[in-house]
């Protein structure tokens, strides 16, 4: 169990008039807005399923197949995105999933990529990769120091703050790293705070093709297997369970 999100957040100039046309815009797609899910369908590790959390003129989209991109390598340099959210000074893609062990984000100045931290257990890809130079939300971790137990493997270390009041396994680093670019960058991380913000919830592409491919899927299962397309893989390859955010 943990927390299981991924998106983008950037900082608006003005108030968004009109939130499922610029995500039409993110998406290259039509969008539209839903009602609050109530069931398990609905799955930001899904392409369809978009989350949107408003916290005063801070934006965060949660969307796995939005963010992915410009996390697993430096391929997708953003610039598309910066143009279609209106050229904010700062964007900031980000993934945490910690059942899959996921966790990083990449970071961008008036749309040039600035860093990239990424830490993963995604087969093919590299268990850390990064690029750009370490931001100052980092350092203090960069510069931690850590002490490996007795019964764990040598490369199995947990790093900590002054007298270890705060210990963070290497497996959550980057996790942890992210958690504090948020709070730095943007005054608040999303999954841990006591802000309420608003929420607003999505559906990308046509909503009959969406029922559609439920339908289609349960009508392939065999006899008695219940089968929701929540199963199906996410674009990072990790299989999206039936509960969406957060996990706790």
């Amino acid at each position: 169990m943990g927390i299981a999100q991924a998106g983008i957040a950037f900082r608006t100039r003005e108030p968004i008039g009109d939130l499922a046309l610029l995500l039409g815009r993110l998406f290259a797609e039509e969008v539209a807005e839903i009602a609050s899910p109530v069931g398990t369908r609905f799955d930001i590790r899904n392409r369809s399923d978009v989350m949107v959390q408003l916290f005063g003129d801070v934006c965060f989209v949660s969307n796995d197949a939005l963010a992915w991109p410009l996390l697993k390598d430096d391929a997708d340099d953003g610039r598309r995105l910066h143009a279609c959210l209106g050229a904010p000074a700062l964007l900031v893609a980000f993934c945490r999933f910690d059942a899959g062990g996921s966790h990083g984000y990449a970071v961008f100045e008036r749309g040039r990529r600035i860093r990239r931290r990424l830490q993963t257990r995604v087969p093919g890809l590299e268990p850390l990769a990064q690029s750009g130079e370490p931001q100052p939300f980092e350092q203090r971790w960069l510069r931690a120091a850590h002490f490996v137990g007795s019964d764990a493997r040598p490369d199995d270390k947990t790093y900590y703050l002054g007298d270890r009041e705060v210990l963070v396994p290497a497996a959550q680093l980057t996790g942890r790293m992210l958690h504090d670019g948020l709070e730095a960058m943007f005054g608040v991380c999303p999954w841990d705070t006591l802000i309420t913000p608003t929420y607003r919830f999505f559906h990308v592409g046509r909503p009959h093709a969406h029922a559609h491919a439920h339908a289609h899927a349960r009508a392939q299962a065999p006899a008695g297997v219940a089968v929701t397309t929540d199963d199906e893989p996410s674009s990072t390859g990790r299989r999206a369970r039936r509960a969406w955010w957060p996990f706790r």
